[in-house]
């Protein structure tokens, strides 16, 4: 990692942590990425089967990208929730977003610009390109394991309800607590994001229907899903994004054996997974 990281203000005042894997100077397209729930920027970088060959972070800069590692609010190295439930989902989407992307693109000099979402990471950069739309000033968008809202299965359902309900009654998930997770889950952070799973629909505070909104974008989309997610994003749960998102150049795949985690954390994703994906941003980029 190039430095310290970098401390960048939000539109309501919230300092996120930017980290840089190395500094480059000559143009060459750069990727962000963007944790989901339980986690921070640290997810990127290592493997769970303990090699020393780093993170799909490590993987990315290896095939010539300019690699960032972002930490959404109440993660990592950004500031933390300063009272209970004072910060949504949507904050995510609204405000974190839009300001990471256009540090990103200030200091790469507008070099061409992926987002790399995992679970709720994804989600978060899709909804923000429902909102900006044509508008959109990131030339890709990757997600791994994330799944649209409609027909939740009995079990994810049940996950989802009672995520809903301990985050609410005790302020916070307990992601520690339950080992699934290295970070707690802000309450409405977490809450929001499983309640718009639960609806049905992703609807924002105004009425904006994100999901609807996808159909707009115009972004090229890469979508990844594990063979082996059964709970968190099921393949079809995946495809639900695949073919709502408007953007012509589209595509879902599917990598057998691999879970939720087991797509950004297995060695097993090296050479099944990751591959799939430098190959298809620089196609696109």
């Amino acid at each position: 990692m190039t430095g310290g990281a970098r401390r960048i203000a939000t539109p309501d005042g919230v300092e996120l942590a930017l980290h840089r894997l190395r500094a480059h100077r000559d143009g060459r397209p750069a990727v962000l990425l963007v944790h989901g729930a339980f986690t921070n920027h640290r997810m990127w970088l290592h493997s769970t089967d303990g090699t020393s060959q780093g993170g799909l972070a490590h993987f990315l800069g290896a095939a010539g990208l300019d690699v960032w590692l972002a930490d959404l609010r109440h993660h990592g190295e950004s500031d933390r929730e300063p009272r209970r439930g004072a910060w949504t989902f949507e904050d995510w989407v609204l405000r974190d977003t839009p300001t990471l992307v256009a540090r990103v693109r200030e200091e790469t000099d507008g070099a061409p610009l992926a987002w790399v979402g995992h679970s709720a990471g994804g989600a978060a950069g899709l909804c923000w390109l429902a909102r900006v739309a044509a508008a959109a000033p990131v030339g890709a968008i990757v997600t791994l394991g994330t799944p649209g809202p409609r027909r939740l299965g009995p079990v994810r359902r049940a996950l989802a309800a009672a995520t809903m309900a301990m985050s609410r009654a005790l302020g916070h998930f307990p992601a520690r607590a339950l080992r699934v997770g290295n970070e707690d889950e802000a309450a409405e952070i977490i809450a929001e994001w499983m309640e718009w799973n639960v609806r049905g629909a992703w609807l924002g505070t105004d009425g904006f229907d994100y999901f609807a909104g996808l159909a707009a974008v115009s972004t090229p989309y890469f979508g990844v899903a594990g063979g082996a997610d059964w709970i968190f994003a099921p393949p079809r749960a995946c495809r639900q994004i695949v073919d709502r998102v408007g953007a012509a150049r589209k595509m879902l795949a599917v990598e057998p054996g691999l879970s939720h985690r087991g797509l950004v954390l297995s060695e097993r994703a090296r050479t099944a997974c990751w591959p799939n994906v430098v190959a298809w941003l620089k196609e696109t980029l």
